[in-house]
């Protein structure tokens, strides 16, 4: 039996589904149903004693099972997931056809044959949270201009709206975006993929970079929803405070100028004993949350001093063109490997955060600005847990070479 997130399904003889689960140990739930079926009156009895097969859909998260359990159901209508809720009282997510589509939740009872209807979820927080995801993913608008009148949404403020509230989207673009969303929503998320990443390749061959790299973004995002191994409550227990936290580093950068979206972050740290087995560490964090799939290690010639072990990896990391783009780079310590950074790297906003006072600090207007933010600030605490895990993820790489070093 698989071992990762699946969709399972049991069927009859025919192979017309009775019922239709999802889990992230499938193993374990599946014995759970069978130990259920033995007591007298269980709705697990009825459809185990009636399967005569299992049918198993593997998946790579959480998200992508969830999204694809709504899918089945939808299609197949098993009577066993019939009988544990009224389908007037489920929750759905529904998707206009107005000149700019609204996204919102309803239920059962609301639907209509001409809407995009998604689902059903088995609870209205699942369905909230698939939307959110949805949401740091594609950006849609919480309140389109649909009766004319254009005023910023909520997500707008804090970058997860692309602005179609404010007129910057026009209507071709945002349904063009509706539609990726709706693929998304469907479970088609590996033919999403291909689709972005044709549409990349087709930009960039026009020599329409920033379009190409507004999509490269959404490819990015979706490819960490729903390629890499977490569960739903770990996404949401990371995502709720990165919000906040990027919403608050935000507002204190771009009181010094620095203007960014903060989707990536990459934080450096270099790590050395008495100047051997220097090494670097590059961390990276979307969308406020650890990518562990995008850190990357440096071996590094540590014979003269930390800021220019920093500087061999700034070196090598800008030549990685094929790396996607930064939106800030953290490095660890404050003015010299600040200022080592800022000689090496232009395009990307830079800045420093000191261990001892946990300064962040900044250049700006010709000088060095060293910034002390509340220790309870989130945005501070985001930083922070960057610089930690930096650090973290350099120490255990040095050691590995100082100790086969050692052996050799």
């Amino acid at each position: 039996m698989p071992t990762q997130p699946s969709v399972y399904c049991f069927e009859d003889e025919t192979g017309k589904p009775l019922y239709i689960g999802k889990s992230v140990h499938p193993k374990s739930r599946l014995k759970q149903h069978l130990q259920q079926a033995k007591e007298a009156r269980s709705k697990q009895k009825e459809f185990v004693n009636l399967a005569k097969w299992i049918r198993f859909y593997q998946v790579e998260s959480e998200i992508e099972s969830l999204l694809l359990e709504a899918k089945l159901i939808r299609l197949h209508q098993p009577f066993y997931n019939s009988m544990s809720k009224d389908d007037k009282s489920s929750t759905y997510i529904m998707v206009g056809n107005e000149d700019f589509p609204v996204v919102s939740l309803i239920r059962g009872g609301e639907i209509e044959n001409f809407r995009s209807v998604y689902g059903p979820f088995r609870t209205r927080y699942e369905a909230e949270m698939v939307l959110k995801v949805a949401r740091n993913i594609f950006k849609f608008c919480q309140n389109p201009p649909n009766n004319g009148v254009k005023r910023a949404c909520f997500y707008y403020h804090i970058g997860k709206c692309d602005g179609a509230c404010t007129g910057l989207v026009s209507k071709t673009k945002y349904r063009s975006k509706i539609g990726y969303l709706k693929r998304f929503l469907n479970g088609s998320s590996s033919g999403l993929l291909v689709s972005l990443e044709k549409k990349i390749r087709r930009l960039a061959k026009n020599e329409k970079y920033e379009e190409a790299e507004e999509v490269r973004k959404m490819y990015e995002a979706v490819k960490w929803a729903t390629k890499t191994r977490h569960g739903l409550a770990e996404f949401l227990k990371d995502n709720q405070t990165p919000e906040r936290a990027i919403r608050e580093l935000k507002v204190m950068l771009s009181s010094y100028g620095i203007e960014s979206s903060l989707e990536r972050i990459e934080g450096y740290d270099v790590a050395t004993t008495l100047q051997m087995d220097t090494v670097g560490a590059m961390v990276v964090f979307f969308l406020g949350t650890a990518d562990k799939s995008s850190y990357r290690k440096f071996k590094l010639d540590g014979s003269n001093s930390d800021t220019e072990a920093m500087k061999q990896m700034l070196v090598r990391r800008t030549r990685r063109t094929d790396w996607p783009r930064p939106d800030l780079i953290l490095v660890d310590g404050g003015r010299p490997q600040l200022s080592t950074a800022l000689k090496l790297i232009k395009d990307v906003p830079v800045i420093g955060l000191a261990k001892k006072e946990e300064l962040i600090v900044i250049f700006y207007e010709g000088k060095f600005i060293e910034i002390e933010m509340p220790r309870r600030s989130k945005g501070l605490q985001l930083l922070q847990q960057i610089r930690d895990e930096a650090h973290r993820f350099g120490t255990g790489y040095h050691k590995q070479v100082r100790d086969r070093r050692s052996l050799s």
